[in-house]
């Protein structure tokens, strides 16, 4: 801080701030130094090297918690400055000091406008650094058209730039990007590496939103993946001798998104990605990185055997290695393969149990993360009782929420009997009550209350066995809030059925009576007591203590409660009345409504033959009050940023023009550049808002199903079979490996079985072969399976033959034509989905004999599909929308052109049950195979686009439903 460039009263401010012993102290010099600041800046003719030194000082306040707006304007004029280096410090401190959204935005646009076009590419370069960081949605009409032409622009680092403007500019408007598509995609050819790498990221952008729209870009990813394995880019991209590792990882990630569910586009990265992989095995940790990442596209794109056995390798050598680091990617890879096959986890059953005793915070998480998603009916209680182990003895708030999230979707899935549920659940709920939301509770009481619905006696069994297990732990202190609400209402309902010794109706009804003065959260809990207390007297029970409480509580502050207790006073003085109020085991009997209120028919008529005013209802009153009249107005409301035109020196002579008689100005602003007066306007302009008026009623919401009287649904079609390509052959892949990391050994068998071995053997039962104790020995390499024909079908059901990928020997300059046909690949059939729930009833997808012996023919297979229909009406689709926690939304180009067609390629593809179309919107459900797990899709229909929304528990069955979706819909 001792230079001759520095000034000493900013040498002093750095010392005195160092030198300061409290933030009280520091305040004070802070402050001091902003009045001073305040002073020079208001000085005349200040040099451009105090000016800078001056900003600098400013962003040194507000780095310190300081408001120095007052030099906000001085940044702004510094970027009108023709000196280059007063250009750049302003542009500078502007990206420090403002936002998209500041009021000085307005006076920086012109100055963008102006630098864009300038022939110095100094100062293209820092007003593009500033568009990256200031631009907002109604700056981008202005500034993108100098943007797009700078993708052409002589300098790579001006292109460089431009490509990250337009990766801004579609984060903020997607459609003003995918207009100028087609000049995006020629940057992908561009001479330069740096500017080509730059290209991937939009790229992935625009292939994440609607992979339809890059399908025909596969070839051109694979080549260039190739040719950088190869070492043809300039040694400068190299890291730790690996070439260019951060534009392979971005590949393979575009890659992954392409080859979902996409057997043709997946069969031309079979061998690239199998390249790569032998290639990054250098031993280094970029070269891992790499590795982690081609086992990531494996597992997401169509399947192949040879490639999941190279995966599945790789992943064995890292889970084995004594590295942490190593070992977190081998578990990480490892929970990525079982989504695919699960068997692949069987040989690492004893490395899988230590990973959970390790002390290790995040590999312990990550194993535990394994364990949920190799699931199955056979080791469902075991790693329940894991999860439920690791809730109960961590403190860290988002995993306790992570595992009840898991426990209860797991319990929900897998639940041997229904007893087991409701043990487990009881444990969920007192271990983490505050977490659990309050679907999870209305489930378990409906379970309760309806039972299987196939024997009445075990129904009613398991009833009895429910109260008297909620007995025993009302006993209890302390429970959760939740847990008390379950109780209260099962209770409430099936106390009469309780065998517990020393507890009779009487007992348990001074038992809820004793709950309600313990201290509780949530304010509704003793509104369920009352509720239960309510329902157990409407036997004509009489009770002091419900006395007591009904006295106590009328004067509560809780206006619920109070009107709680006052009902239930007024129900007791008649008792009939009060039995058929409160049936005995009627929760889950229909209600039947009159939802016309005819009995207030003669009251109605009454008051209107009085005079009285006809009764409006919501929408009625609400479209009343948006009312506006009918005005025609065209284009997009937005800010003008046109410039206007230099002023002229008026002649001597002339006189000012007259203003024009009809007040007939060419937009909001005169002829003149003035604003038009409104009174000299024919008729006031009202301006509309952009867009369908949707001030009507609506039956579906972000929130999810509004119940109202718009929109009549309309009828389902009926459902076709759907077809599905034949699995791809299978190829045996061989594999080289570095010396670093040595191959697993095999674990010597022992006689007796160890602890571990026997929690293995627990953990793992349903996999494969995993009932064994003892480790597997390493999986022999099978012989390639002899090629079989294609089972007969129909010309719709059998996918086009995969192009050859090209070949990678021309130059990163030629390596393909952006123009030619070749690129373009015709829609495969989406490929069967692997059910996020491993099933011991379901094969594996790729029919697979892992013996020794060559596998025999398959036969011809019925489609396999995640989702099969779920009959429901909209209005419980509604009711369980918001209780989903997993979404996924989609937004596609489309050849469909009625909602109708919609429903029909969703039935016939996906299928799941149409269950009402309401205008260009459809809502379709379906339940996760094999369970029966809700899954809705609600699709919005537009001209050429269509948004699908995806709702489910699994985000893993999420992600493959919208996969499948953006396959059959495009």
């Amino acid at each position: 801080m001792s230079g001759g460039h520095l000034s000493k009263e900013f040498f002093e401010l750095v010392k005195s701030i160092g030198e300061s012993r409290s933030k009280q102290e520091e305040d004070k010099i802070i402050v001091g130094e902003i009045q001073i600041l305040k002073a020079h800046l208001s000085q005349p003719n200040i040099t451009a090297k105090k000016m800078k030194e001056y900003m600098i000082r400013a962003v040194y306040c507000e780095m310190l918690g300081h408001d120095a707006g007052f030099a906000y304007i001085h940044a702004v004029k510094l970027t009108h400055e023709k000196s280059l280096f007063a250009k750049r410090i302003g542009y500078l401190t502007c990206n420090l000091f403002l936002h998209k959204d500041h009021e000085l935005m307005l006076l920086l646009i012109n100055t963008m406008q102006r630098d864009l076009q300038s022939a110095n590419h100094l100062e293209v370069c820092a007003a593009l650094t500033s568009v990256c960081r200031l631009v907002n949605s109604e700056m981008i009409p202005a500034i993108s058209p100098l943007v797009f032409k700078l993708l052409s622009h002589p300098q790579e680092v001006v292109r460089k730039k431009a490509v990250v403007a337009v990766n801004r500019f579609f984060k903020l408007e997607p459609s003003i990007v995918l207009d100028h598509k087609d000049q995006i995609r020629k940057v992908l050819c561009d001479p330069d590496p740096s500017v080509m790498g730059a290209s991937l990221h939009i790229l992935f952008e625009i292939t994440k939103a609607n992979t339809q729209s890059c399908k025909d870009l596969v070839p051109s990813f694979v080549s260039i993946l190739k040719q950088i394995t190869e070492h043809r880019l300039p040694r400068d991209f190299d890291y730790h001798r690996m070439p260019a590792p951060w534009l392979q990882v971005k590949l393979l990630s575009i890659l992954g998104l392409l080859g979902t569910a996409d057997q043709k586009a997946s069969e031309q990265m079979y061998e690239i990605l199998q390249e790569c992989m032998r290639r990054a095995d250098s031993g280094v940790n970029v070269g891992y990185a790499i590795i982690y990442e081609c086992v990531k596209c494996i597992t997401r794109i169509y399947p192949d055997h040879s490639l999941l056995e190279l995966a599945a390798s790789n992943i064995s050598r890292f889970i084995s290695s004594d590295n942490h680091n190593l070992k977190y990617l081998g578990v990480t890879g490892l929970a990525q393969i079982v989504q695919v096959n699960a068997s692949y986890a069987t040989e690492h059953q004893m490395v899988v149990v230590d990973c959970l005793e390790d002390p290790d915070d995040t590999l312990k998480r990550k194993t535990l993360d394994l364990l949920f998603r190799m699931t199955n009916p056979q080791n469902a209680t075991v790693i329940v009782d894991k999860l439920t182990f690791h809730m109960r003895t961590s403190v860290d708030m988002h995993l306790r929420r992570e595992l009840v999230q898991r426990v209860t979707s797991l319990a929900e899935r897998f639940a041997p009997n229904n007893e087991w549920y409701v043990a487990t659940m009881n444990t969920v709920f007192e271990l983490g009550g505050d977490l659990v939301p309050a679907a999870t509770a209305y489930n378990l009481m409906r379970l309760v209350a309806e039972g299987t619905g196939e024997d009445e006696t075990k129904d009613q069994e398991f009833r009895a066995f429910a109260v008297n297990t909620y007995l025993k732990l009302l006993e209890k202190p302390s429970l959760s809030d939740i847990l008390v609400q379950v109780i209260a209402w099962v209770l409430g309902e099936y106390a009469r059925l309780a065998s517990v010794d020393g507890y009779s109706l009487d007992d348990i009804i001074d038992l809820l009576c004793d709950c309600m003065d313990r201290p509780f959260e949530d304010a509704a809990t003793r509104g369920y007591i009352v509720n239960a207390l309510m329902k157990l007297s409407g036997g004509g029970l009489k009770s002091s203590g419900v006395d007591t409480v009904i006295r106590g509580y009328r004067s509560s502050r809780l206006t619920d409660l109070q009107q709680r207790c006052y009902e239930f006073e007024q129900l007791r003085s008649t008792p009939g009345l009060m039995q058929r109020v409160l049936p005995y085991d009627a929760s889950a009997e229909d209600l039947v409504v009159n939802s016309g209120l005819t009995f207030l028919d003669g009251f109605v008529k009454q008051k209107s033959d009085e005079g009285a005013k006809q009764y409006q209802d919501a929408s009625t009153r609400a479209a009343a009050r948006e009312f506006v009249p009918e005005v025609h107005v065209t284009g997009k409301m937005a800010l003008n940023f046109t410039p206007y035109e230099a002023p002229t020196k008026p002649s001597a002579g002339a006189a000012y023009p007259s203003a024009p008689a009809g007040g007939g100005s060419s937009g909001p602003w005169g002829a003149s550049g003035s604003p038009t007066d409104s009174s000299s306007q024919a008729s006031p302009r009202v301006p509309q808002p952009a867009g369908l008026n949707v001030s009507g009623p609506r039956k579906w919401g972000p929130a999810g199903y509004n119940t109202g009287n718009g929109g009549a649904g309309a009828s389902a079609p009926a459902p076709d079979k759907p077809n599905v390509p034949p699995p791809p052959p299978q190829e045996q892949i061989s594999s080289s490996f570095g010396a670093k990391l040595g191959a697993p050994k095999a674990a010597e068998p022992s006689a007796a079985l160890t602890e571990k071995q026997r929690m293995a053997a627990a953990l793992f039962g349903g996999i494969g072969a995993a009932g064994s104790a003892s480790m597997p020995a390493p999986r022999s390499t099978p012989p390639p399976p002899k090629p079989t024909p294609p089972p007969a079908a129909t010309p719709a059901a059998v996918a086009p033959p995969a192009a050859k990928p090209p070949a990678g020997g021309g130059d990163l300059l030629d390596f393909f034509d952006m123009d030619s046909g070749g690129g373009s690949s015709a829609r495969a059939a989406a490929a069967p989905a692997t059910a996020s729930a491993p099933s011991a009833a379901v094969d594996d997808l790729m029919l697979l004999d892992m013996g020794d012996s060559p596998p025999a023919p398959p036969a011809p297979a019925a489609p396999i599909h995640i989702l099969g229909p779920l009959p429901c009406s909209t209005a419980q689709v509604g009711q369980q929308w918001g209780s989903l926690p997993s979404e996924r939304r989609v937004q596609m180009n489309t050849s469909l052109i009625s909602p109708q067609d919609m429903m029909n390629r969703l039935q016939t593809r996906l299928n799941v049950q149409p269950v009402e179309i309401i205008g260009t919107e459809g809502i379709c459900a379906g339940r996760v195979l094999p369970g029966n797990d809700p899954c809705f899709l609600h699709g919005k229909l537009a001209p050429g686009r269509l948004d699908i929304l995806v709702r489910c528990r699994d985000p893993m069955v999420a992600e493959r439903v919208a996969a499948l979706c953006q396959s059959a819909l495009a």
